[in-house]
């Protein structure tokens, strides 16, 4: 339970940096006497130095163990939150960049390739939720420095601090890391069968979802190169899934104020429902997570994004506009789901082996899909109307879901044995939880007896 702890200490951690630049911008670029367009080169470097990351973190998987890379990582991130809060000009703050993004592609891809083999996808769902909590408390930090008189360098200094007390705690918890992956999950009751490769735990209790034996932990696998692991069958498809995952879930919150204040709403109205579309997309994985309990990972996936199309269609109705704050919500109840279930069925789809590879390839489709996709939409709407935003994400949802489609045909041999896998085993789980309880029934009537003699 500690280590879980800190494993969702360590995604809201994640979450903190994230949004405070976007809030902390206008006067970050009046301070720094930058123009306010300068934000998107900053954001350009931090997301290269993240792909770069990410596609490298497989190789330090292997060396240092995930433990030890994500507390790093983590570390590297509070130093470089410590450069941004001392920066004096914009060409140091771009400096800083690099290592910001180094650090988050870096934790991100450890923490859910760690997720995916050794969680249940209910924690995978509630992680990511975890994420939402750090990135609300970002600009929640950001407003408080401001009312104390510490500004935004004061916020980042607040992150850096936070970050530091993480990486103390990952540093206590190294020897669990170390156990959880020797032991192919988080249960002291782990037992693994020698012939198999990915076995679901059958110990009662609060297991991960699937488990590994030592011998094939993914951070001991034979290195293959990113070139390589492109020819795995369905990795380019999981690549593109991702692509137009991002590509949809960013063009939801970079150009949604814009529509809906185009539409006629009020600034500070568009602004309440953008935050409404976030806690949406919060709740639903919170949501999302109790359903992963009873539903596959496959079958949360494709609830998302049926919802998400039917939010698109709404609201690409000419409806009353009192309609579309709902629509809003409905795209980011949609999203939630799809992403931290699409992260969990890696294992599924490409074996414990190619886990870490698999996982930077979709994360660098992620990134890119988050650089190119949402500015190609602001050149549509600079020449036509931003009202073709709704037309541009079902454009995004129709290629989401081919490319799920196309991905699922191609990996469905190994999901299938996955999921068959999955449910003998919760069925054993479920006879070995009766026939506890029907002891412990025993147990109790004898004791009674004997309290009676």
């Amino acid at each position: 339970m500690f280590l879980l702890v800190v494993i969702y200490v360590a995604f809201i951690g994640l979450g903190l940096p994230d949004t405070i630049l976007g809030a902390a911008w206008p006067l970050m670029h009046l301070d720094l006497k930058t123009p306010i367009s300068a934000a998107g080169i900053l954001s350009i470097i931090a997301s290269l130095g993240t792909i770069v990351s990410s596609l490298c973190t497989p190789k330090f998987l292997r060396i240092l163990g995930t433990g030890k890379l994500v507390a790093y990582s983590i570390a590297l991130t509070a130093i470089a939150s410590v450069g941004y809060g001392n920066a004096d000009s914009f060409n140091v703050l771009c400096l800083w960049a690099i290592p910001m993004g180094i650090g988050a592609g870096a934790v991100d891809v450890a923490m859910n390739n760690f997720a995916a083999i050794y969680l249940e996808s209910k924690h995978t769902n509630w992680l990511h939720a975890s994420w939402g909590i750090g990135a609300t408390l970002g600009p929640s930090l950001l407003s408080f420095s401001i009312m104390i008189g510490s500004g935004w360098r004061g916020a980042y200094e607040y992150v850096a601090a936070s970050l530091t007390a993480i990486f103390i705690l990952i540093l206590i918890s190294l020897p669990l890391w170390k156990k959880t992956e020797a032991r192919g999950g988080l249960s002291e009751n782990v037992t693994i069968p020698a012939s198999s490769e990915n076995v679901k735990v059958a110990s009662p209790g609060n297991a991960p979802r699937t488990a590994a034996p030592p011998d094939n932990n993914a951070n001991n696998a034979p290195h293959i190169s990113i070139r390589e692991a492109l020819r795995v069958p369905g990795m380019k498809l999981s690549f593109l899934t991702f692509f137009f995952y991002s590509a949809l879930e960013i063009s939801t919150s970079l150009w949604c104020g814009t529509y809906l204040i185009a539409c006629g709403f009020k600034p500070e109205i568009g602004a309440f429902i953008v935050s409404l579309m976030f806690a949406s997309v919060m709740i639903g994985r919170i949501a999302s997570g109790f359903f992963a309990i009873k539903f596959t990972d496959h079958r949360l996936i494709y609830a998302g994004i049926f919802i998400v199309a039917a939010g698109c269609l709404v609201l690409s109705l000419p409806l009353p506009l009192w309609m579309q704050p709902a629509c809003i919500c409905l795209l980011g109840l949609g999203c939630a789901p799809v992403y931290p279930s699409l992260i969990h069925a890696t294992p599924a789809r490409f074996g414990e082996s190619l886990s870490s590879q698999a996982i930077s390839i979709q994360l660098a489709g992620s990134y890119i899909g988050s650089i190119l996709m949402p500015p190609a939409f602001g050149l549509v709407a600079a020449k036509f109307t931003v009202h073709l935003w709704p037309i541009s994400l079902s454009i995004f949802v129709g290629l989401l879901l081919l490319c799920v489609c196309l991905l699922d045909y191609v990996t469905h041999k190994k999901l299938n044995k996955s999921y068959a896998r999955e449910r003998v085993i919760d069925i054993l789980h479920t006879v070995t939880m009766e026939t506890i309880k029907r002891e412990r029934r025993i147990q109790r009537r004898l004791r009674n007896r004997q309290k009676k003699r």
